[in-house]
């Protein structure tokens, strides 16, 4: 019964460690080629400027 117990115990973590960082994949998006550009365009006869940032 105690080795069942601790069997399960060891599969339930090792199958958290590995899904962990699986589903932390996606949040890891890394820019390392941007730069921000201003943009103008007119408005009702007026002049807008935006700062966009650009990463390729």
């Amino acid at each position: 019964m105690k080795s069942l117990l601790l069997s399960t115990a060891i599969a339930l973590a090792s199958v958290v460690a590995v899904s962990a960082p699986s589903q932390a994949a996606p949040f890891h998006r890394h820019h390392h080629n941007c730069f921000v550009k201003s943009v103008k365009h007119r408005v009702h006869g007026h002049w807008v400027v935006r700062n966009e940032r650009i990463c390729r």
